[in-house]
Parts: C-alpha cells; sequence; structure tokens
C-alpha cells in the first residue's frame, strides 16, 4: 500500500506540474489557449488529489492492511478453532464415574493419550494399551475412546475468522496435537473444512512430534520458512504458549474468543470482531 501511495503521489507531481508548465509555455507565446489551460490545472490541483484518496479508500476497502509487524497466524486447533466435547460425549454415553476416574488419571491426561498424537503406534494398538491400564472398564474404555472421533466441531466463528484473516492479506497456519484417525474421520466429516482456506500446518502424528516440546514448533518454521517474531500463535494450553514465547513468536493464551480479538489487535492484527 505505502508503494502504491507514493508512485500515486508522483504521478498527481507530474500531471499537475506538466499542466502549469504547458500553461506557462502557452503563456509565453500568447496562445489563446493558456488561460484555459491555466483553470484547468487550478481544477485539478483540487480534483487530483481527492481522485486518488478516493482511489486509496477504494482499494483499501477490497485489500485491507494488515499489520506491519506480524503477517502469520498460527493457531492451535483442539479448544482454539474445534471444540472437543469429550466430557459430554461421556455423559452422553453414560460412561461411569469410575471408569472416566480412569480414563481422566490414567489415560487423558498421561503419556498414554500422547501416544495417539505422535503417531508412533498404529491407532488400534493405542486403543488396546488403553483398555489395558483398567481391564474392569476395559470394555467401556474402548466404546468411549472410540466414539471421541464424533465430539469434535468448528466453533461458530472459526471459517469466517480464518476467511477474513486471509482477506486481509495474514498467512493462517495450524499446529496441533491431533491423531491420524481422527483428522481423516473429520475430513471425511466435513468437520475439517475450514482447513481448505489456511495456507498449511503441521499435525504431531505426522512429524512424531508434539507441543509443547520445541521441535514441532521447528518443523513448522522450516516448512514454511516462517520469522517467529512475526507470527502470532494462539493455543489453550499454558505450556505450549510458553514455549511460543520462548521461541520468539508473538504467543497469546486462548481463553475465548473476545479476549483472543482483543489480544489479536494489541500485537497489531487488524481483523474485525
Amino acid at each position: 500500500m505505502k508503494k502504491t501511495k507514493r508512485i500515486l503521489a508522483w504521478i498527481a507531481i507530474i500531471l499537475l506540474a506538466s499542466m502549469y508548465i504547458l500553461s506557462l509555455i502557452f503563456a509565453l507565446i500568447r496562445s489563446d489557449l493558456a488561460q484555459s489551460l491555466f483553470r484547468a490545472s487550478l481544477g485539478c490541483t483540487i480534483i487530483v488529489p481527492v481522485f486518488l484518496y478516493l482511489v486509496l479508500l477504494m482499494a483499501k476497502a477490497v485489500n485491507p492492511s494488515k499489520s506491519a509487524i506480524i503477517d502469520c497466524v498460527v493457531f492451535d486447533l483442539g479448544g482454539v478453532l474445534a471444540e472437543f466435547a469429550w466430557e459430554e460425549r461421556a455423559e452422553e454415553l453414560g460412561i461411569s464415574d469410575g471408569c472416566m476416574q480412569v480414563i481422566r488419571e490414567k489415560i487423558l491426561f498421561s503419556g498414554l493419550w500422547e501416544e495417539f498424537d505422535l503417531g508412533n503406534k498404529d491407532y488400534e494398538d493405542v486403543l488396546s494399551d488403553c483398555a489395558a491400564v483398567s481391564p474392569e472398564y476395559g470394555d467401556e474404555i474402548m466404546r468411549y475412546l472410540r466414539s471421541l472421533v464424533d465430539c469434535i466441531s468448528p466453533y461458530w466463528y472459526t471459517e469466517n475468522l480464518v476467511r477474513e484473516l486471509k482477506r486481509r492479506g495474514y498467512k493462517v497456519y495450524y499446529l496441533s496435537n491431533w491423531e491420524k484417525h481422527s483428522r481423516e474421520h473429520n475430513e471425511e466429516k466435513g468437520v475439517f473444512d475450514f482447513l481448505r482456506y489456511m495456507d498449511g500446518g503441521v499435525f504431531s502424528y505426522e512429524v512424531h512430534m508434539t507441543k509443547p516440546g520445541r521441535g514441532i514448533y521447528g518443523e513448522l518454521v522450516s516448512k514454511y520458512n516462517l520469522t517467529p517474531s512475526r507470527c502470532v500463535f494462539i493455543d489453550d494450553n499454558a505450556p505450549n504458549v510458553d514455549t511460543a514465547r520462548e521461541l520468539g513468536f508473538a504467543a497469546i493464551r486462548f481463553t475465548g474468543y473476545n479476549d483472543m480479538m482483543e489480544k489479536l489487535a494489541s500485537v497489531g492484527v487488524k481483523v474485525p470482531a
């Protein structure tokens, strides 16, 4: 936009200067056109700047300016762009309290769940490992974990936010701990349709690394030749945000849509709420 302004300004200067020079030449040779040309030059002195200003306004409306510092937005998916309603699913299926306690303590918030995201083992093998942590709840655990692929949905704002960021000239990527089976299942269902508006990203299972480890961030940076200081990273998990900051990203801890929009604005990302 700045380059366009400079070009238009030089065009205006050259045009007006040419008209005044011609007016002077015609006056010196006592041409009848001198007075008319001089009046036209005075008129253009007012009209041309106004016209150029209107052109710039229209150009800005078509292609709004973006932050001079941040030119890339990186999103986590689960809990930021897609809801993972795992607790609600347990209620829907009538999973027992005892089973859920085992799932929370020994699967979801343990290294065992990370095996799904790392992609080093077959999906069915990891399921079997999960069921084996508490044989008395084995069948219930398997039934619940298999159902989790169907409790994911994009938030109401997701597609519009991604598309608006793209319209304003930002690069948009994802960086997410995610399991291959779930990704493929939800792509078939259309849950991840919003990904087609993004410029790419990295799923943990693809590189066999997970957040908050530094390696997966490096994979994203090298794959797309990003400059961390020009990227804002958004995640709902505090350790993931901390790692991003350590690596030079402008990082935002997601706690809600409105808060995210305010924090994006604070780092110069221009997108309407």
